[in-house]
């Protein structure tokens, strides 16, 4: 049952007084004119509720534009919107086409570092987040009096004599919701054994990020990326102001999780209003790692909350230290996440207690 502007409402009470679900919220699908994204299909989500987002079928079903009351729920690149066809795939090129948003997703042939393997090349963050889906299904319905909303689809990562493996992704939320839920299905469709890396590059920004924020998660250890970051250990947790000069600093955290095995995350900013945070939640023996990217500069001012099935340390490392997941021919794996806006206290309060802290 949607709850709006403090109210629930059954679908026979909401449906008396407007003519169309659009006159709330609902599922809209578009294209961008102009500029490195022209043509690019984009659905826009929204629930009523203050939150919105855009889904990007042309790259993979990642999340770009987020909001919620018009608050931006994540950092967004100077590149803006581009088409994953500009792609450039060697060593960093990724940063040229990735505009993060609230989430981009690395993978499937590599998360992190760049790696040459049998004279092959593997960029940062692989090719994923670059791929169109094909088969997408936008919309919504009553189911009750629940008005389900989602946005659905595959795509294919393959080459000849090389991988080939299907995500298939369904992003889905309800009217009257502040949160939404992922959920992918990795198929290995080819013949032979294939490594198969996964990362949720979560994003946010400003104004969730500012000085004070504050990163809430049962960390039972973690791994440095450097040396560098090794020397701001004490401050991994807590968020500065934008700072000229500031040297990106990542962790690899071993996280624990819940009774249930999930595990919670979420960056907490209680000065800005009556506070506001993002939630996030997943399993643990699905995405074993949380990945944390720090990079608070002047104009780059955003952190990943990154969990995944791997680490940020590349394929090779990846290879090396046994971390690199590989699925068998037919083979499929699952993974979930939900994201959750938190606004005020009692919201903010209630989601971290199990974190305890």
């Amino acid at each position: 049952m949607p709850t709006l502007w403090g109210r629930n409402y059954t679908r026979a009470d909401l449906m008396r007084r407007i003519g169309d679900i659009s006159q709330i919220g609902g599922v809209r699908s578009y294209r961008l004119d102009g500029g490195s994204g022209d043509g690019l299909p984009v659905v826009q989500v929204d629930t009523g509720a203050g939150l919105r987002f855009n889904v990007v079928p042309g790259r993979a079903l990642d999340i770009t534009g987020a909001w919620y009351n018009d608050v931006p729920l994540g950092y967004r690149t100077p590149t803006g919107e581009v088409d994953g066809s500009r792609y450039e795939p060697e060593d960093q090129g990724w940063i040229r086409t990735a505009v993060l948003g609230l989430l981009v997703t690395g993978g499937l042939d590599n998360v992190g570092n760049p790696a040459v393997e049998d004279d092959q090349s593997f960029g940062l963050h692989g090719r994923l987040s670059n791929l169109a889906a094909s088969n997408v299904y936008a919309d919504g319905e009553w189911n009750g009096d629940e008005y389900e909303m989602w946005v659905q689809g595959r795509v294919r990562q393959a080459a000849l004599f090389g991988e080939n493996l299907e995500l298939k992704r369904r992003i889905s939320t309800s009217l009257g919701a502040t949160s939404l839920l992922i959920h992918d299905e990795v198929t290995n469709l080819g013949a032979r054994p294939e490594p198969a890396m996964v990362l949720y590059h979560l994003n946010p920004g400003y104004p969730i990020l500012d000085e004070g924020s504050q990163l809430h998660v049962r960390s039972q250890s973690r791994r440095p990326y450097d040396d560098h970051a090794a020397s701001l250990e004490a401050d991994w947790q807590t968020y500065g102001p934008p700072t000229p000069g500031w040297q990106q600093a990542v962790w690899i955290h071993d996280v624990e999780s819940g009774p249930d095995g999930r595990v919670r995350v979420a960056l907490i900013n209680r000065a800005f209003g009556e506070g506001i945070g993002l939630g996030i939640g997943y399993r643990k023996d699905q995405l074993p790692y949380l990945n944390q990217w720090k990079m608070t500069g002047v104009g780059e001012y955003v952190t990943g909350i990154e969990p995944a099935n791997c680490t940020v340390l590349g394929r090779e490392q990846n290879r090396a230290d046994d971390t690199m997941h590989t699925l068998q021919p037919g083979e499929t794996v699952e993974f979930e996440v939900e994201l959750s806006v938190l606004e005020g206290s009692e919201a903010i309060d209630q989601f971290i207690a199990p974190i305890g802290g």
